[in-house]
């Protein structure tokens, strides 16, 4: 064998072992590239529900604590996070956006705004029915608790958004962490809404998807309880099923689905008062 065939031989031999070392690496690889990807969307979303917050907190603190006000802001300042990327903005993708945004915020399954401060016990403490005195602080002095007026007029609140994670496979991966060692389970299209299966660390992020699991899971669980030679009830069972969107119905004409996989991201904001906290729009 001469030395120019040896050679060639050895080059196909390196060739062909950086091509199986390759394909070894190449999951692992893809991966991290869309990990970091949906990693990069959740940064967004929590940069862009930090100055929401603060949107809200304003808005609120210059209209008595109103929590439908809050609301408002917040999905004012969480619009951006819903425009089409790429290109100009039009005047419809604006409307768009903001329409979107505001159903999220007011849904208890994907937004929660919470007032930390001021609270009832700050109206029962000061002894005031309807509204917190907001002129003259710098010449208030504490109530018999020791909570004085200036720090009851500090609007605080917190809101928590569950983040749609939309990076296929990436985004599964993401979710099991995030719900746990029992979250893997979401890699197989299971859920934990069954108290024998729950998440070690669970969310209310997590609703959304095992109202959906829990409809599959039942449809499954009366066709596998069949008797044998069923046909028709057990085609009809996975019929459904196949049938069953793979995320919440989208919502028309907005061409938005409520559902898919969540994940908790967390904000808080504080504001002084620019009016007078009312008292019946606190939480109880």
């Amino acid at each position: 064998m001469t030395g120019a065939r040896i050679g060639r031989l050895r080059r196909n031999s390196e060739a062909g072992q950086a091509m199986v070392e390759y394909l070894i690496i190449f999951p692992a690889l893809l991966l991290l590239i869309m990990g970091a990807i949906q990693f990069a969307l959740i940064y967004q979303a929590k940069f862009t529900l930090n100055y929401a917050v603060f949107m809200a907190a304003r808005q609120g603190a210059l209209k008595n604590a109103s929590i439908t006000s809050i609301k408002d802001g917040l999905a004012g300042g969480m619009t951006p996070l819903f425009m089409r990327s790429g290109g100009t903005p039009f005047l419809d993708d604006l409307a768009k956006a903001r329409i979107i945004a505001t159903i999220e915020v007011f849904n208890p399954l994907t937004a929660k705004v919470e007032i930390i401060s001021p609270t009832q016990a700050a109206f029962d403490a000061m002894q005031q029915n309807s509204q917190l005195p907001n002129d003259n602080l710098m010449y208030r002095n504490a109530t018999g608790d020791g909570m004085s007026i200036q720090d009851a007029n500090l609007l605080k609140i917190r809101v928590t958004y569950c983040v749609k994670l939309v990076v296929p496979f990436a985004n599964r991966v993401i979710y099991a962490m995030s719900n746990g060692m029992q979250g893997v389970k979401n890699l197989t299209n299971e859920s934990f809404w069954s108290p024998a299966s729950v998440a070690t660390t669970p969310n209310m992020c997590r609703q959304l998807s095992e109202m959906y699991t829990q409809v599959r899971q039942e449809i499954n669980s009366i066709a596998s309880g069949l008797p044998a030679g069923v046909s028709i009830v057990d085609n009809l069972a996975g019929t459904i099923i196949s049938q069953l969107p793979s995320e919440f119905p989208t919502i028309p004409l907005l061409n938005w689905n409520v559902g898919g996989m969540r994940i908790p991201i967390t904000a808080e904001a504080i504001v002084r008062m620019q009016s007078p906290a009312a008292r019946d729009s606190l939480p109880p």
